[in-house]
């Protein structure tokens, strides 16, 4: 085919999806159109049938390796064309309806990148499934809110949360899901307070509160709880005054705490233990989020959701149009998507 010759526009069966269509008469003024797989009429004017024409191609761009101008140079239509009606597309981007009766307990993570994005996971403890995630700059308790009801929306019915304790996702699950009980997970819990206290304490106080923090993996039931918070409880008023105490700054009366890095890893403790042990009234419930850590460091495999073109894929695609101007018509959606993200595939 010569470079001037002209690509015949083809039209696809709004019936069955079929491109092998003809002309088939003229009526008033409307021409016609008949699908030689399936025998239906149609008239290419109809809105409804322009736009289900139009779709294939977006999924064919959004979803595979065909850049905008190779689907021009296959459907017949302009590129201009084709940027105007995937930004629609992209404007109306699809809601899932998951129907489930199955109870979903939920697990929350985010996980940084060198290149200053975030992947936040949702992840579905029985069911072992990624339901939801959302590519952004930092875990912002406003966009995790609107995931979260995003999430409900869908069908799913939450009836329980495990989270790494922070700030902006606590405040984000109290808004979205007040009354869901709330696991804090023992990975992230054990790991702060080891951070603080490291894995040689000198000190008799920092051994002892070591060997509670290592303990927290092996408590299954009530009675093994009531031991461990008990324990702790001991642990805090034997020596509460040697790990809050204070000392002077030289010539200045400003105080510090001596041994601050201990008080830190109590302070962590003590505020984790309402919500520590949840998954013993709740036997369904996961006591940590770790499978999360799997699923944010893994691939994109692990995090691809089983329902219909992600969410995300619009917030992704408008990256490319914010930040990188030309982008769209240099490479496919999922090459740029695997190349800002680091994904060996998608």
């Amino acid at each position: 085919m010569s470079d001037n010759q002209k690509i015949r526009r083809r039209l696809r069966c709004p019936n069955c999806g079929s491109l092998d269509v003809i002309k088939w008469g003229i009526r008033n003024g409307i021409q016609r159109h008949k699908c030689r797989s399936c025998q239906s009429l149609f008239s290419a004017r109809r809105k409804d049938i322009s736009k289900s024409n139009r779709f294939p191609w977006f999924r064919k761009w959004i979803l595979g390796k065909m850049t905008v101008e190779d689907i021009a140079a296959t459907s017949g239509y302009s590129s201009r064309q084709l940027h105007r009606w995937f930004d629609e597309y992209l404007d109306e981007y699809p809601t899932w309806i998951i129907k489930t009766t199955v109870p979903i307990y939920l697990l929350i993570d985010g996980t940084y990148y060198s290149n200053d994005h975030c992947l936040i996971v949702y992840r579905a403890a029985n069911l072992k499934r990624t339901i939801f995630y959302r590519f952004c700059k930092t875990e912002d308790d406003d966009e995790i809110a609107s995931d979260l009801i995003n999430i409900r929306s869908m069908g799913y019915d939450i009836v329980g949360i495990t989270t790494d304790g922070g700030d902006n996702i606590i405040r984000a699950v109290e808004y979205a899901y007040p009354n869901v009980p709330r696991q804090r997970c023992m990975v992230h819990v054990q790991r702060e307070c080891l951070s603080k206290i490291t894995l040689h304490p000198r000190s008799p106080e920092g051994r002892m509160l070591k060997y509670l923090v290592m303990k927290l993996g092996e408590i299954n039931t009530h009675n093994e709880k009531m031991w461990w918070i008990g324990a702790f409880e001991n642990w805090v008023e034997e020596n509460k005054e040697y790990v809050c105490e204070k000392a002077h700054y030289p010539n200045s009366a400003r105080t510090y705490y001596v041994r601050d890095e201990l008080r830190k890893a109590y302070v962590h403790l003590r505020r984790a233990i309402p919500n520590l042990f949840m998954y013993i009234e709740h036997p369904h419930h996961t006591r940590s989020d770790k499978c999360n850590h799997t699923a944010c460091t893994s691939g994109h495999h692990r995090t691809r959701p089983c329902h219909g073109i992600p969410q995300c894929a619009s917030y992704v695609v408008f990256l490319i149009y914010e930040e990188d101007d030309g982008a769209l018509g240099r490479c496919a959606p999922s090459d740029y998507i695997r190349s800002i993200f680091c994904f060996p595939d998608i």
